[in-house]
């Protein structure tokens, strides 16, 4: 036999599945109808005449279990219809008083089998032993009442005792054992939980690792060259200085090495000022730096095309790569998505354009968070603009369009959410760090 719906509020029960718990139920109640078409078979038959109150008694009782019953279990609605613990007890009521209005009708003793597999359910094992230790000696009390033979009375007691206890271990093993796969799921599922976190962690790790790589490259780059013109230049400055002076000042053969020496110092000087501005103008490796940034993002395939005919700035070149780190952390974390294209192309006015989309499962409206919205007012701060659309089934599209030349921003608002159905909003992460732009050097002298 198997319980009725399991407590709701128990630790055990409750793991119980619904289809385990109707099936269950189900039995139980097929034990205790065809109990009672026996008993309608012995009426029809003959072969069991009670008074007419005591079979008035007797059908009550017995209508009041199987009402009971049902009301307990999940065969007619998913959730009982009486508190669980007080319709047990009337359970047992209802069990003793169709056993004891007529103890000859031994099969009826099923019902405390039944009884003892709902009370599994409901109650500690304690309370369930000595629930089945009741109901044994209503048994042997109930064949002593009919007048039955000492070895009937064990007989029938001891099976029935084995009975109950037989579905008690059955339903409490059967109970652990859920119990034991929900533990089991719940660990896989906050292992995958974890997974996927350290798999967004990793991705943003590998994003921040090219993207400071990339301005430590600038840092250097612009160190050295502040360097030459600091402190070369300025040498550089003074000698010819110093040759001119000389120049002025000497005659004959001397004066003409001396002017050829103050032509070499120009020269050199001129070179070095080349080398400094070209160090510092020199431009952003923006394809370098994006195919690091998603280089290997555990779990997505990715699709990276770049067709950028004039390097942009510093400012411009930082700006995109943060706006592909961030709809590369969304993908991972909210699109379910196999596969990510991201193409950045340039237009004949020199604005970049950066064109991503997923083939994840899309969300019918998009509620921009803080990561969205931190990807916007950085790309409005130098003009531009981003777009994001999804389409349940389809995946997200994300576009975002920066000037190659930093501009003032087009309005108040730099975030467009298109391809909008019904309202259900599809999460989004928090913001990325926001690095700050490396200050620019001044020209050199």
């Amino acid at each position: 036999m198997a319980p009725p719906a399991a407590s709701r509020g128990s630790s055990i029960t409750g793991v119980t599945s619904s289809t385990d718990v109707r099936a269950g139920a189900a039995t139980g109640l097929a034990a205790v109808l065809v109990s009672g078409v026996a008993v309608a078979v012995s009426a029809a038959t003959g072969s069991w005449r009670p008074e007419g109150e005591r079979a008035v008694a007797w059908g009550l009782a017995f209508g009041a279990y199987v009402l009971v019953y049902l009301a307990l279990s999940e065969v007619v609605s998913r959730r009982p219809l009486l508190p669980e613990r007080a319709g047990a007890l009337v359970l047992l009521a209802a069990g003793l008083a169709v056993w004891f209005l007529d103890p000859t009708l031994n099969w009826m003793a099923t019902l405390f089998v039944v009884t003892a597999g709902t009370w599994t359910s409901l109650f500690s094992l304690g309370t369930v032993t000595a629930l089945v230790v009741l109901q044994s000696v209503a048994v042997a009390l109930g064949m002593v009442l009919a007048a039955a033979d000492g070895g009937a009375v064990l007989a029938l007691t001891g099976a029935f005792a084995s009975f109950q206890a037989f579905a008690v271990v059955v339903i409490r093993g059967a109970e652990r054992e859920r119990a034991a796969r929900s533990e089991l799921a719940d660990a896989h599922r906050r292992l995958r939980a974890t997974h996927e976190e350290l798999r967004t962690a990793h991705a943003e790790l590998r994003a921040a690792t090219a993207l400071l790589s990339a301005a430590s490259r600038d840092a250097e780059r612009l160190r050295i060259a502040r360097d030459l013109h600091d402190g070369v230049g300025h040498q550089l400055t003074a000698l010819a200085l110093e040759l001119e002076i000389a120049g002025h000042r000497g005659s004959g053969d001397g004066a003409a090495h001396v002017a050829r020496a103050r032509d070499v110092a120009k020269d050199l000087l001129t070179e070095v000022r080349a080398t400094v501005s070209a160090l510092r103008d020199e431009p952003q490796q923006l394809a370098d730096t994006l195919r690091e940034l998603l280089g290997e993002l555990p779990g997505l395939e990715v699709g990276l095309a770049v067709d950028v005919h004039e390097p942009p700035g510093q400012d411009v070149a930082l700006a995109v790569g943060r706006a592909v780190q961030e709809i590369a952390t969304n993908t991972l974390r909210h699109a379910d998505a196999r596969r990510l294209d991201v193409t950045v192309s340039q237009d004949e006015d020199g604005t970049l354009t950066v064109a991503a989309r997923d083939d994840g499962r899309g969300a019918p409206v998009v509620i921009p968070g803080n990561g969205l919205q931190g990807m916007a007012e950085r790309v409005r701060a130098l003009g531009g603009h981003v777009t994001v659309e999804s389409v349940p089934g389809e995946g997200f599209t994300v576009t975002v369009r920066v000037p190659r030349t930093p501009a003032a921003p087009l309005g108040p608002r730099a975030l467009s959410i298109g391809g909008l159905d019904e309202p259900a909003p599809a999460a989004v992460p928090d913001p990325a760090p926001v690095d700050p732009a490396p200050d620019r050097p001044v020209e050199p002298a």
